[in-house]
């Protein structure tokens, strides 16, 4: 990036150009193709590594912000009971809880006598309360809480869709919320679209969407647009990728501009943004990876300022104790308010030229995909027709055949996965159902079910998959493709039974077959390795007909002798990870 003020050391350099830059790169990158460190986003469009100030008249103009980063820390707490409920909440306050979201599990928990031991002792001028889950009809809880006392003063709101039913029944919601002016009740929530695989421009723009369909909605039941805005509440998720996501709430609060001023709104109102770190990327076998991810994830949310944070647990309870779960979960945000000081920087994306051009690029991106949207009749039309679905499905599709085949790598899940604990072990029944009852687009489900039944296959039968790695030629080629193989074993729960470079002679065969593994791999690292190749092949294959043979590296020109020879297979860089190792599971009797 080029430094752009006159006052700075870099003044005293020549300036680069891009084409000068990118020479020197392309000199650099030597066989490589420039291609290669060009990022070809989930969302269609490319970045480059390069960003400089020529690019700011390229910069969008945001309307003035706030003048301070501050945002209200949200804990989730499922209300099976008032009384439990209501001591959940009241110890969440030590982890310096700003907002508590109520997840009711039966509409009769909203009654007048429940709500009050709900809120028993929490000062709702202060804390921001909210409530989703299985609610009563929105005007009927409006009214509850109205007569609650202290309650007209909160903050919060209702984190649920309201299905339209009539023109009528929309005027009498708004008439039940005039005694709440700071409580929210129209949420927009994208969380079940991310949960299906959106990409973070789909998001924005079915944000968009369902915003215009909000204020169409009650604009046609004479509600004002202001009093539309000031009641609603959008829901965004919160994934990994770090400077997509700081980049996401701005593009969403650039485009927003356009919609309220399409609907004749002031722009003095704007929805609050509420964010919920993704669960989507989330692991239950190796969670403490997940406090790294949901660290990421909340500095997302605060640098690209959210109002609301919602930080989920980083384990279920399956692995990790819930306390320990909760009390180390929380410490995430003291630590980036406290320590880190994030709440003393407001926008701190504002002039970067990458993030700009993030930004910008998002925007363009959702843009397109929300007219497409409106030119379906708007966002329950379109979601009616399957055009959201089918969009989504498409997205989803791409990102986990990268996860499968390794393009993308999730620490834990298809790359360096940990061993099981003695807990986990425990809970593998629990741990097994929960991965499945998972949504479809999920990114570690895959992965950690086939890790899953390989150990409780162990567990059961007392015998655990294995494999011998056997290394020929040079050292430094064939170490690097033991290690691909280790670590492509490993993700499906395979032991690792032994790594040797042995000669090519009797003894080495004996010393292989000794444990009886079930697999052996092949790392021969030579200028034509189908030769040694096929002659360990046809010994082992001789030996032991039941011993699978595989190699690693791409398959060479006289791949088919090797396959004459009892090899089994090819394991490389770009095959489908996952596929493969459900197909050694089935071969080893796994399943």
């Amino acid at each position: 990036m080029t430094h752009s003020r006159l006052d700075s050391l870099f003044s005293e350099f020549p300036a680069v150009s891009r084409a000068d830059w990118k020479n020197k790169a392309v000199a650099e990158l030597k066989e490589k193709p420039y291609d290669t460190i060009i990022w070809h986003t989930p969302d269609g469009f490319d970045l480059e590594p390069w960003h400089s100030h020529e690019a700011k008249a390229q910069h969008l103009d945001f309307p003035p912000g706030r003048v301070v980063n501050s945002w209200k820390n949200c804990h989730r707490i499922t209300v099976h009971d008032p009384q439990s409920a209501n001591e959940a909440a009241l110890t969440s306050f030590e982890l310096d809880a700003a907002a508590i979201e109520f997840l009711i599990t039966n509409p009769a928990l909203c009654s007048i006598g429940n709500l009050t031991r709900l809120l028993a002792g929490i000062k709702t001028a202060a804390v921001a309360i909210y409530f989703s889950g299985n609610l009563p009809p929105a005007a009927e809880l409006l009214k509850t809480l109205v007569s609650i006392e202290g309650f007209t003063i909160s903050s919060g709101g209702v984190l649920a869709t309201i299905p339209a039913v009539s023109q009528d029944e929309d005027v009498e919601l708004f008439r039940s919320s005039e005694s709440l002016p700071g409580f929210r009740f129209l949420a927009i929530n994208t969380i079940p679209f991310h949960d299906k695989g959106s990409t973070a421009a789909q998001e924005i723009a079915l944000a968009l969407a369902g915003a215009s369909d909000c204020l169409d909605r009650f604009l046609q039941a004479g509600i004002p647009a202001d009093r539309i805005l000031a009641a609603m509440e959008i829901i965004l998720p919160v994934g990994s990728s770090h400077f997509t996501e700081l980049a996401k709430p701005r593009a969403l609060r650039y485009l927003l501009q356009y919609i309220l001023k399409a609907y004749g709104a002031s722009g003095s109102t704007l929805p609050a943004l509420f964010a919920r770190t993704s669960e989507r990327n989330h692991s239950l076998l190796d969670p403490y990876t997940n406090v790294l991810r949901l660290t990421t994830e909340a500095v997302s949310a605060i640098l690209g300022g959210y109002d609301t944070i919602q930080i989920g647990l980083f384990d279920t309870g399956l692995s990790v104790n819930t306390k320990i779960a909760e009390r180390i979960t929380g410490n995430i945000h003291l630590i980036l308010k406290e320590e880190a000081s994030l709440d003393r920087v407001v926008d701190p994306a504002h002039g970067s030229h990458y993030l700009e051009a993030m930004t910008r690029n998002l925007a363009e991106s959702a843009w397109s995909i929300f007219k497409e949207i409106e030119a379906a009749g708007g966002m329950a039309r379109a979601t009616e027709c399957g055009i959201i679905d089918s969009m989504i499905a498409e997205a989803a599709a791409k990102r986990l055949r990268s996860l499968e085949n390794r393009k993308k790598t999730l620490i834990g899940i298809n790359r360096y996965p940990w061993p099981l604990t003695a807990e986990q072990e425990e809970n593998i029944d629990a741990l097994e159902l929960a991965l499945e009852q998972l949504p479809e687009g999920n990114e570690t489900a895959g992965y950690e079910l086939v890790r899953l039944k390989s150990r409780s296959f162990s567990l059961k039968s007392g015998r655990t998959p294995s494999l011998f790695i056997w290394m020929q030629g040079n050292p430094a080629v064939s170490f690097q493709q033991a290690a691909f193989a280790e670590d492509f074993f490993k993700c499906g729960g395979f032991e690792i039974a032994g790594r040797a470079t042995l000669p090519l002679e009797e003894s080495s065969y004996n010393t292989i077959l000794l444990n009886k593994p079930d697999i052996v791999v092949l790392c021969i690292a030579e200028k034509d390795p189908v030769p040694t190749a096929e002659t360990i092949c046809k010994r082992l294959h001789l030996l032991d007909g039941n011993t699978i043979i595989v190699m690693a590296g791409k398959p060479p020109e006289a791949k088919e002798r090797l396959f004459a020879a009892g090899l089994d297979s090819f394991i490389y860089t770009g095959i489908n990870v996952l596929e493969m190792l459900k197909s050694y599971q089935r071969k080893t009797g796994v399943q």
